[in-house]
């Protein structure tokens, strides 16, 4: 059994992720932390904990001392606190934050599932990176250029969305030009790109419609074709229709598909759980790769 710890287990990621490793027939759930819940157990702060072994764990301080003693560490933490805690930890890393999805080892399975094998710190990809990166990954060496118009539902941006904006019967333009998960996108496809998210009032899921110039044409016979082989494993599927959130909210799948052409190249969507690929469920494709497990334990 591998003993883990969740560093940041009261927020919607940290919950997520204690679900699923909760199923998980290899993990030891040894220690979860709270910077602002310490000392009270984990079903006073989440009901459906209740009843449950994973209920009567309390949530202790975010000492590196103690998480050390864990064989692995996933960090649901603010961006900007992960990086620091991470130099002082011993154990394996899985960083959901953005701190590390430069520096350290990229956690995209479809991409780097080798390099994820054998590292000590993973940079767990951000939610709009993941279905910007997925739904243009396989024609990376014909890309000029992608432009990503992306649509998500409020958890994305934490427990205190509700303090910041307005949902209600609205849609959200923010960051037009400077997002959080650019730098990732450019670095992963290497071209130039353009990306704008939005956020609706629904909870999860997550939509990107990508426009994307190509070098020189390509059939769209082609392209599916291209698409199924490179997505023929893992969560990750192309499929022959214009895929909708519905089909993957609560799931750790990715769907691709509506594949047209228009003047400047090819459209694709891409769409995903944006609390499961985006986040939690993707950190455990990167524990099983980690820790020599099937891809596929503890998420189906």
């Amino acid at each position: 059994m591998i003993k883990v710890a969740v560093v940041g287990a009261t927020g919607f990621v940290g919950c997520a992720l204690l679900k699923l490793l909760e199923k998980h027939s290899e993990v030891d759930i040894g220690l979860i932390t709270s910077t602002s819940h310490v000392g009270k157990p984990l079903s006073e702060l989440q009901e459906e904990f209740s009843g449950t072994p994973l209920g009567n764990l309390v949530l202790s301080v975010q000492d590196p001392a103690l998480i050390n003693q864990q064989d692995v560490a996933f960090l649901a933490v603010p961006h900007g606190t992960a990086e620091a805690l991470a130099k002082n930890l011993t154990c394996k890393v899985i960083d959901l934050s953005a701190d590390q999805r430069l520096t350290a080892v990229y956690g995209l399975p479809e991409a780097f599932s080798k390099q994820i094998s054998h590292a000590q710190i993973v940079g767990n990809p951000g939610c709009y990176a993941t279905a910007c990166i997925l739904a243009a990954l396989p024609l990376k060496n014909h890309l000029k250029s992608c432009v990503f118009d992306c649509i998500s539902g409020y958890s994305g941006a934490g427990k205190n969305a509700h303090e910041k904006f307005n949902y209600a019967e609205n849609i959200i333009a923010y960051h037009l030009a400077d997002h959080l998960h650019l730098p990732e996108i450019k670095k992963a496809l290497g071209c130039s790109v353009s990306f704008t998210p939005h956020v609706v009032n629904a909870f999860s899921g997550l939509m990107c419609t990508a426009h994307l110039n190509l070098k020189e044409t390509l059939s769209l016979e082609a392209v599916q074709s291209l698409y199924e082989s490179f997505y023929k494993d893992g969560f990750t599927t192309a499929v022959s229709h214009i895929p909708s959130t519905k089909e993957v909210v609560g799931t750790p799948f990715c769907h691709i598909g509506g594949f047209a052409k228009d003047e400047n190249g090819l459209v694709v969507v891409s769409v995903i759980d944006n609390l499961m690929k985006g986040a939690a469920s993707q950190a455990i494709e990167n524990f099983n790769l980690m820790f020599g497990f099937n891809l596929k334990e503890g998420l189906l």
